[in-house]
Formats: C-alpha cells, sequence, structure tokens
C-alpha cells in the first residue's frame, strides 16, 4: 500500500470513528430530550440510559487516542 493511501485510510479511520461518538452523543441528547418533553423524567432511569452511552463513548474516544498515537507514530515527520 502505498503512503498517501495508507494515510488516508488511516485518517478515514480516525474520522469515522469520531463520527461515531458524535453520533452516540446526539443519541443521549435525544433520549433526554424526549423524556422531558413527555414529562417522564424518573432519574434513575436517566441516569442509567446516559451512564450506558458515556461508557460507550469514553470508550470510543480511547479507542480514537489510540488511532491517532498510532497515525502519529507511522506518519510523523
Amino acid at each position: 500500500m502505498y503512503p498517501d493511501h495508507q494515510r488516508l485510510e488511516d485518517a478515514s479511520n480516525i474520522r469515522d470513528a469520531m463520527r461515531h461518538i458524535s453520533q452516540e452523543a446526539s443519541v443521549a441528547v435525544d433520549l433526554l430530550d424526549a423524556k422531558i418533553e413527555d414529562e417522564r423524567l424518573d432519574g434513575r432511569t436517566e441516569a442509567e440510559e446516559v451512564r450506558t452511552i458515556l461508557e460507550l463513548i469514553q470508550n470510543l474516544s480511547l479507542e480514537v487516542s489510540e488511532q491517532l498515537d498510532a497515525y502519529q507514530g507511522r506518519h510523523a515527520r
């Protein structure tokens, strides 16, 4: 694989992972919005649902950070 092609593929993977993080955060916001609008708040459920999404985002962020470190290691000049 050509170096420029590899760099593009690496950057695309990082971008896709960041997009996934953004989508998960949007899901958390939409979930809370819907519950607020419907006045279906009980505290425990929202906290558990949001915590689950935040844990997923945290794991995805760690993966992106590792990908970024690898990218820098391969493509630093």
